[in-house]
């Protein structure tokens, strides 16, 4: 009796302990589909109506009303009572905010440029600007060639260098003009030729999303660098790689990919969201249908 009576306490309390997991999972699953509804807000260019927010967050609209409205009891949403509409609220600002001071972007950037170069085998650098131009603050050798002419200061040019492109199209022209003064001296400055390569420069790299140069800065080796913005879309770095040409028939090179993705995500992870999705060119400046890094 006294084996039986233990047997049926034995099940009971695994039952009661599969009941708790069960709950558990549920309550999880629950703060999942919550975030999902902040994130339809997140996205939202603005304001979003019920309905909107029950498309973004693949629920029906009762039940993103549901999540809505406590949401709204905690502050991470609010409600206008005019229009009905939704979004975020002061406590949501309030975490993002937290975030984004425990963020170190040179600490991620740095992370991302480890595990592209472990990926591609090639060497790669982190470029921040400074004093001098663009200044590497990290660099990986990779597999494959070396690439020995760099190192952790070495100044890239602006008008030689993937990387010197990147930041000759996402800084103002007052921060650059010093640096292109001691790369082109006397009438060459002020001539038509410059400000036309200029101009050829910023919309290659604001159309395809990153620069690309061949035995420019580094004999037969090929650079390319990709942009690193912060939440205010700010370019706080340029994160790049150096190695053979690997472009195929079709002018894709999944190694300049594997950077402008790498580059995309430390953005996204620095709350950077873009107005415009950039495409790949190949080698002919046609696009190749993907955005981004990601494939379309």
């Amino acid at each position: 009796m006294a084996k039986a009576k233990a047997a049926r306490e034995a099940r009971s309390a695994k039952d009661k302990s599969d009941v708790a997991v069960a709950s558990e999972l549920q309550g999880i699953q629950s703060v999942e589909t919550g975030f999902a509804v902040l994130d339809a807000l997140a996205n939202g260019e603005g304001p979003l109506s019920l309905g909107e927010v029950a498309r973004n967050s693949d629920l029906s609209p009762s039940q993103a009303r549901r999540y809505l409205v406590s949401l709204v009891r905690c502050g991470l949403a609010t409600q206008d009572t005019a229009t009905g509409r939704y979004d975020l609220g002061s406590r949501s600002l309030r975490i993002g905010l937290a975030a984004l001071a425990r963020v170190d972007a040179i600490d991620l950037a740095s992370s991302a440029l480890k595990d592209m170069v472990a990926k591609i085998h090639e060497a790669g650098t982190l470029s921040v600007w400074g004093d001098e131009g663009p200044t590497v603050i990290r660099w990986l050798r990779g597999g494959g060639i070396g690439v020995t002419s760099l190192g952790l200061g070495t100044i890239f040019p602006l008008l030689s260098s993937a990387t010197g492109h990147v930041f000759l199209a996402h800084l103002p022209s007052d921060m650059t003009r010093d640096k292109l003064r001691r790369e082109v001296s006397g009438p060459a400055l002020s001539s038509v030729e410059l400000r036309e390569r200029l101009e050829t420069i910023k919309n290659g790299v604001l159309q395809s999303g990153y620069g690309w140069l061949k035995g420019h800065f580094v004999d037969n080796i090929r650079g390319a660098g990709a942009p690193i913005f912060d939440s205010q879309g700010e370019l706080v770095a340029v994160l790049a790689i150096a190695g053979p040409d690997r472009r195929d028939a079709k002018g894709h090179d999944s190694s300049v990919e594997t950077l402008v993705q790498a580059a995309a995500q430390v953005s996204e992870q620095l709350c950077y969201r873009p107005a415009t999705q950039p495409q790949f060119l190949t080698a002919n400046g046609k696009s190749s249908g993907k955005k981004n890094g990601r494939s379309a």
